[in-house]
């Protein structure tokens, strides 16, 4: 049986359009998210398929972080490039069929390329993002109905 480590509640408010601004209890920043302009958002804000791919890439690079370091890798450099692929599937749904990530190492020294190499593989296999992407989505929904004066 899974055992719940940890949850992470935020909040999405709609403002306008196709625009929100999602929020957390935990003093993060407000994050201004739309639709994206190829699904008639305003564009100039982050929208949830950017939200999707940067969890991904967010995951790798923490998580090579603290690999690096359990490992002593020494390293200058570390950032890592992602795209995501939107497509439209025979059911004429669409879905993000596909994450790329380009991430850079820049190392101290040559003999440390083969552990980098293996670190960086290390890091995708054990990203808990990576291996949640196709998660259930639950629904619990609430419905009001607004008092108008």
């Amino acid at each position: 049986m899974s055992e719940l480590h940890s949850t992470y509640p935020l909040a999405i408010r709609w403002t306008a359009g196709k625009q929100g601004v999602a929020s957390a209890p935990e003093g993060l920043p407000d994050l201004e998210i739309a639709s994206p302009p190829q699904f008639g958002g305003p564009g100039g804000r982050w929208t949830p398929e950017h939200l999707f791919v940067s969890a991904a890439a967010a995951c790798w690079m923490t998580t090579f972080l603290a690999v690096a370091e359990l490992s002593k890798l020494e390293f200058v450099e570390v950032s890592v490039g992602a795209e995501g692929f939107l497509e439209k599937g025979d059911d004429r749904k669409y879905s993000i069929s596909k994450i790329v990530l380009r991430p850079l190492v820049a190392l101290h020294r040559e003999e440390d390329r083969e552990k980098a190499l293996r670190l960086i593989q290390k890091a995708e296999d054990a990203c808990l993002v990576a291996r949640s992407m196709r998660a259930t989505v639950e629904l619990e929904p609430l419905v009001t109905v607004a008092v108008t004066a």
